[in-house]
Formats: C-alpha cells, structure tokens, sequence
C-alpha cells in the first residue's frame, strides 16, 4: 500500500515538474538580435543555363524515357521514348526530328463543353415548324428555271444467278 502511494506521489511530481517548464520559459525576443544579411554563394544562372536534351532533340533522354515507360508506359514522354528507341534515334545519334500531321488533332476535333442531358425533355432552338409538310411543299425556284418531271427509268435487269443458285438447280 505505502508503495503504490509513493508510486502515486512520484507520478504526480512528474507530472508537475513537466507541466510546470514551459510555463516558465520565455518567449526568444527576435527584435533583440543582430539581423545579418545572407550572401547568396551561387549567383543566379538566368538564360545562360544550356538547353536540356528533350529541348534539343524534342525526345526524352534515353535512360529518363526507360525509366517513364516502366513506370508509366502511356504518358507522353514513355510514349515518345518508345517510338525514338524503335526508330532507332537513340542508336544513331539522330538530330531533332519533329512530327508533322495533315489532320486535325484529336482535341481539336472533339466537341468542347458539357454533355447534353438526356433525362431532360427535347427542345427545338430551331424555326417554327411549316404549316406544310416538305413533300408537299413546292420549292422555291429562281425565274427563268424550269421543272422537270424525272424520266420513267426502264425495270431494272434480272441480276445473274448467284453460283449458290446454280448449285442448287443442278440438285
């Protein structure tokens, strides 16, 4: 009993003495100390810093490209590597190639803007329907034009029997 008491006392006076530090430091008084400028040891480089390889060659460089395609094999640099190491570019120090396309790209091509939503009932931005309906409409014609009813076309002529045909008249 008197030793779990002392264990009890003991931990109350560990308690104290921790809760008791940082209420009796003081804060550091920053306006106090010398303020020493830093000197800069490595002056900026600016646009004297040479190009990089992909810059040179529009190509990563061999081993960051491999490096990209094993962690991700369908990003634009592990794609590009991909198609320089199969041409060979790497192997024979080729200069900077670059791709031209005679088509549109795929971002141009698609639609930009926010799906249509399909649950919402269908609205016409379109002109006001005709009071006619379009086969019974006539068209307008410019003066000095005149209509032609289409010339009767002849039947058209029985086609040749098919070679399944003529195995099964031969049966």
């Amino acid at each position: 009993m008197a030793k779990i008491d002392r264990l009890k006392r003991l931990s109350a006076l560990a308690v104290m003495l921790c809760a008791a530090v940082p209420a009796a430091a003081h804060h550091p008084e920053w306006q106090s100390h010398p303020v020493t400028p830093r000197i800069d040891v490595i002056p900026p480089l600016g646009n004297n810093l040479p190009y990089s390889h992909s810059a040179r060659y529009n190509r990563p460089g061999y081993v960051t490209g491999k490096i990209a395609y094993w962690i991700a094999p369908s990003t634009r640099e592990a794609m590009s590597w991909h198609r320089a190491a199969h041409l060979g570019y790497y192997a024979n120090h080729a200069p900077r190639m670059v791709t031209h396309y005679c088509f549109p790209k795929p971002w141009e091509v698609l639609g930009i803007g926010a799906r249509t939503d399909t649950t919402a009932p269908a609205v016409t931005t379109g002109p006001a329907p005709m009071s006619q309906s379009t086969e019974t409409a006539t068209p307008q014609v410019p003066p000095g034009i005149e209509l032609v009813p289409p010339a009767e076309l002849p039947p058209p002529e029985q086609p040749e029997p098919t070679l399944g045909e003529l195995l099964q008249e031969a049966r």
